[in-house]
C-alpha cells in the first residue's frame, strides 16, 4: 500500500445475480476495500462530494493476455464527519452493535455520515494524529466547514502516481487525436453480468462555423437481460442479435455536440437514453429521434473529456449516474493499460464488419425505393 492509500468500508444493502438477473435483497453487510484512493470535488449545486477509487491488474483475453488494469469508483455526497479513534475489533457477547468491525486487530478510522469508513491499520509506537487516515479527516473536516474547492463540473482525480501517468498519457493522446473529445465512462461494476465495455471509437465530423460533432460508438462484450432472462431468453436473444445483426456484440452510439463555447456544448442520445431508468432495466429505448440535447453534467480533468454513464443492462446511457450506490468500472479510453480499444471509427464502418440480416433488408429496401 502507497502512502497515498488506505482501507475503504460501506454499509450496503446485498444484491444477488441470478441467471443475469440483479435484485437487491434485505440483507446488509460491511464491505471492505484495501488500496484506495480518496479524492474530493463539489458539483455545481455545491454538494460537498468524496470520491473513492481502487484498481486491480489482471491479464485480459481480449486484449491478447496482455496486462490490464480495471479501475473502480464509489462517489457519494458528506454532510459530516466523525474524529477519528483507535477501533479495537468488536465480540458478539461485547458489543452493543455486534459485527460493526471484527476485524483482526485494532485500526483507526473516522466514519462519513452513517455508512462510510476511512481507515487504516493501528501502527504500535505511533500517534493517530500522524496518520493518513487523519490527514484526510482535517482535510474533510475543515472542507466542510470552510470550503475551498471550486465548484464545478470537473471530475478530478486525486494527484497520485497512477493520475500523473494518466496525466502524461492524455498530453499525447491530445495531440494524436488532434483535439477530439474522448469521454470517460462509467458502468456498474457488477462483473458476473458481462456487458462490460471492450471498444470506444470517436467519429468527428467536419466543422461549421466552428462547431463540429463527435459520434461516439461503444462496443459492449454482451447484452445480458435482467427482468427478462427467465426461461433461457438470454440465450434465445443473443441468438437472434446474431442473426439479425451479424453479432452477439452489442453496439450502441451517442453523440457530443462540441460549440464555440464550452459551455454550450451537449449529448444526445438518440434511441439510447436511460432518463431515471436503474441497472434492472433491459428495455429502455429514451430520447426518440429526433433527440432533444443533453446538458454535460460532468467533465473528467478537462472540458475536452465528458462523462457518461451506462445505467441499464440494455446499455441505455444519460449525463447523471442513477446507479450511485454500486461501484462503478471507470473507463478512461486512453490510458495505456485500460481493457478497451480506443478508435476512431465511424458506426457505419463498425456495422459494416458484420454480415447483417438488417443490412440486407435495408439494402433491398433502398433498391426497391429507388425504382420509384
Amino acid at each position: 500500500m502507497s502512502s497515498e492509500e488506505v482501507w475503504f468500508s460501506h454499509r450496503e444493502r446485498i444484491y444477488e445475480v441470478k441467471n443475469g438477473k440483479f435484485n437487491w435483497t434485505d440483507k446488509e453487510k460491511i464491505w471492505n476495500w484495501d488500496n484506495c484512493t480518496i479524492g474530493l470535488a463539489r458539483t455545481l449545486k455545491n454538494e460537498f462530494i468524496v470520491v473513492v477509487r481502487s484498481n486491480t491488474n489482471k491479464n485480459s483475453r481480449h486484449m491478447g493476455d496482455a496486462p490490464v488494469r480495471l479501475r473502480f469508483m464509489l462517489g457519494f455526497e458528506v454532510i459530516n464527519v466523525s474524529e477519528p479513534i483507535c477501533e479495537h475489533p468488536k465480540r458478539q457477547k461485547d458489543s452493543i452493535n455486534p459485527g460493526e468491525w471484527d476485524g483482526a486487530k485494532d485500526r483507526w478510522v473516522f466514519k462519513l455520515n452513517e455508512d462510510y469508513w476511512i481507515w487504516e491499520w493501528a501502527k504500535e509506537g505511533s500517534d493517530i494524529e500522524s496518520s493518513r487516515i487523519y490527514k484526510r479527516y482535517r482535510r474533510i473536516k475543515s472542507e466542510l466547514s470552510n470550503p475551498s474547492i471550486e465548484a464545478d463540473n470537473i471530475f478530478d482525480i486525486s494527484s497520485n502516481r497512477e493520475d500523473n501517468a494518466i496525466w502524461n498519457q492524455l498530453n499525447k493522446l491530445d495531440k494524436k487525436f488532434d483535439g477530439i473529445p474522448i469521454p470517460v465512462i462509467y458502468q456498474p461494476a457488477v462483473d458476473s453480468l458481462k456487458n462490460f465495455v471492450r471498444e470506444v471509437h470517436c467519429d468527428k465530423s467536419e466543422k461549421v462555423n466552428g462547431s463540429y460533432e463527435v459520434e461516439v460508438t461503444i462496443i459492449f462484450n454482451n447484452e445480458h437481460l435482467r427482468k427478462h432472462s427467465f426461461l433461457g431468453l438470454n440465450e434465445k436473444y443473443e441468438n437472434f442479435r446474431r442473426w439479425y445483426y451479424g453479432r452477439a456484440l452489442d453496439v450502441e452510439t451517442f453523440k457530443i455536440l462540441v460549440r464555440k463555447n464550452v459551455k454550450d456544448n451537449r449529448f444526445t442520445f438518440e434511441n439510447i437514453y436511460s432518463g431515471e431508468c436503474q441497472l434492472d432495466e433491459d428495455s429502455k429505448h429514451g430520447d426518440e429521434k429526433p433527440a432533444p440535447e443533453r446538458d454535460i453534467k460532468y467533465y473528467f480533468i478537462d472540458h475536452n473529456h465528458p462523462v457518461i454513464f451506462i445505467n441499464t443492462s440494455n446499455h441505455a446511457m444519460a449525463e447523471k449516474d442513477r446507479n450511485k450506490k454500486l461501484w462503478k468500472w471507470e473507463y478512461i479510453p486512453w490510458a495505456t493499460d485500460a481493457p478497451i480499444i480506443l478508435g476512431t471509427k465511424s458506426r457505419k464502418e463498425i456495422d459494416s464488419k458484420f454480415k447483417s440480416v438488417k443490412q440486407t433488408f435495408e439494402n433491398l429496401k433502398n433498391r426497391i425505393c429507388s425504382l420509384f
